[in-house]
C-alpha cells in the first residue's frame, strides 16, 4: 500500500509527517514524499498535518475538509484539491490519517502505525 505524505520541510509544524514517514517502517507500506498529487489517482492515503487536532485521526470524508476559497490557482491548498479532483473523477476514496502540528513524535508515530494497521485489513 502507497501512503502520500505531505508538508513543508522548511515550516517545522508542517513536517511532520514527512519525518515520521522517514522514521517509520511498516512492512508492505511504502511511504512516498510528495508536494502535489500530480500524477496520482484512483483510491488514496495520505498522511499529513492538521491544524487544531490534538491526537491522530482518520479523515474519510473530504467533505469535512475546511473550505478555502482560493484568490488564484496558487492559492490551492490539498484539501481544495483533492475536492476537485474527486468532482472530476481522478481519485477514489480517500483517506487521510491527520496528526497534530505538534506533540511528542514518537507517540504520534505509534498511533500512525496503529491506524496503518487499521485500514490497510
Amino acid at each position: 500500500m502507497k501512503i502520500y505524505c505531505f508538508g513543508n520541510e522548511y515550516v517545522p509544524q508542517d513536517s511532520i509527517a514527512k519525518k515520521i514517514a522517514e522514521s517509520l517502517f511498516i512492512p508492505g507500506i511504502e511511504f512516498i514524499k510528495t508536494d502535489s498529487l500530480e500524477g496520482i489517482s484512483g483510491d488514496i492515503v495520505i498522511l499529513d498535518a492538521v491544524k487544531g487536532i490534538r491526537d491522530v485521526k482518520i479523515i474519510e470524508d473530504i467533505a469535512q475538509i475546511k473550505e478555502f476559497y482560493p484568490i488564484s490557482a496558487h492559492d490551492f491548498d490539498l484539501g481544495s484539491e483533492l475536492k476537485l479532483r474527486k468532482a472530476v473523477g481522478e481519485i477514489g476514496s480517500v483517506k487521510i490519517i491527520g496528526i497534530p502540528m505538534e506533540g511528542d513524535v514518537e507517540k504520534i508515530k505509534a498511533e500512525v502505525a496503529k491506524f496503518i494497521n487499521k485500514i490497510r485489513l
